[in-house]
């Protein structure tokens, strides 16, 4: 019997894995408001303290259990890496409700990023600009290659989707991350 020396044989891949996970960006009330009501300030002490742009930033996160039927595939002992291979935002339209003014889309983002926490450790693995935003849609970039492996195997883990709008959002936004991981395997030894 003789075996390739598993430096020479390329690691095989497995079908990807796909998760999807519905957000909603709620009903923006203006931190100014908010902080006043909480904390019985004056408007005076609260504009000269509060960034106006930070009336523009958004934070939606999940956390979700790693016993995830989607992410059965991972739990296999041969598995060795999973790397994100694609990362988009798509926006979940209201039933019969059509595109209109004060209508919440995706178009009302600016920037974004994605990230993945767990086990206290926190990655970032896709961004988005100005040029990636629709209406309907988001592509966002991918940042490099992390083997995410440890992250999705967690018992649990957090997915955050957080950045800046464009304007403020009078209506909450509900859309869903959609994310496409690539799973690679050990490779199989070949015997003669």
């Amino acid at each position: 019997m003789k075996t390739t020396p598993a430096s020479t044989v390329s690691p095989s891949l497995a079908p990807p894995v796909v998760l999807g996970v519905a957000l909603t960006i709620a009903h923006h009330e203006g931190l100014r408001r908010s902080l006043r009501t909480a904390f019985g300030l004056s408007t005076r002490a609260i504009n000269l303290r509060i960034d106006p742009g930070m009336d523009l930033i958004f934070l939606c996160e999940t956390t979700l259990p790693g016993s995830l039927p989607c992410l059965s595939a991972l739990t296999h002992p041969s598995v060795t890496a999973v790397t994100l291979r694609e990362a988009c935002l798509t926006w979940n339209q209201p039933q019969g409700q059509a595109i209109g003014r004060g209508t919440p889309t995706l178009g009302a983002l600016e920037s974004g990023s994605c990230f993945l926490t767990a086990n206290s450790r926190k990655i970032p693995i896709a961004t988005f600009g100005p040029r990636n935003v629709h209406a309907a849609r988001i592509d966002m970039e991918l940042q490099g290659q992390p083997n995410l492996l440890e992250f999705l195997r967690s018992e649990w883990f957090t997915l955050e989707i957080s950045g800046t709008n464009r304007r403020r959002l009078t209506r909450p936004l509900a859309f869903q991350a959609n994310l496409q991981f690539e799973v690679q395997t050990r490779p199989t030894l070949a015997a003669a």
